[in-house]
């Protein structure tokens, strides 16, 4: 009966675990895009994951798309993660980042930034804000 401890304890603990996070909203590739607003041009969005601790958002962004600056708070830090193609990320002060696809570009809370797709396909990007 021993042998039958170890693995009996490791799964209860696992069970504790996935009960003791905040039930989730959870979307996929699927989930419908939504376009943003105001002044953003070519921007469309969907949330994949959103919970007190953590909030994932796809975003989809046309041959040139344009979101404008802007600036997120309530967050610790947010990855901006193009995923099918390099975007062009405009920083406070006039300072341009080119972000390769697959290459997480960290984002600390209240840091002004916007984005653009100056590519002539849209480009599927990942944003993941850490609260």
């Amino acid at each position: 009966m021993k042998s039958y401890a170890v693995p009996a304890i490791g799964l209860a603990m696992f069970s504790v675990a996935l009960v003791a996070q905040t039930p989730p909203v959870i979307g996929d590739r699927s989930s419908p895009l939504r376009p943003l607003g105001g002044d953003n041009v070519g921007i469309s969005n969907a949330v994949l994951r959103d919970q007190p601790e953590v909030r994932a958002l796809r975003l989809v962004v046309e041959p040139g798309g344009t979101r404008v600056m802007h600036a997120h708070s309530g967050v610790q830090f947010h990855l901006f993660i193009p995923i099918s193609g390099p975007m062009e990320v405009k920083l406070e002060g006039g300072q341009t980042v080119d972000i390769q696809p697959w290459h997480p570009y960290f984002l600390a809370e209240g840091t002004q930034h916007g984005f653009h797709n100056s590519g002539s396909t849209a480009v599927e990007v990942m944003e993941i804000f850490i609260r």
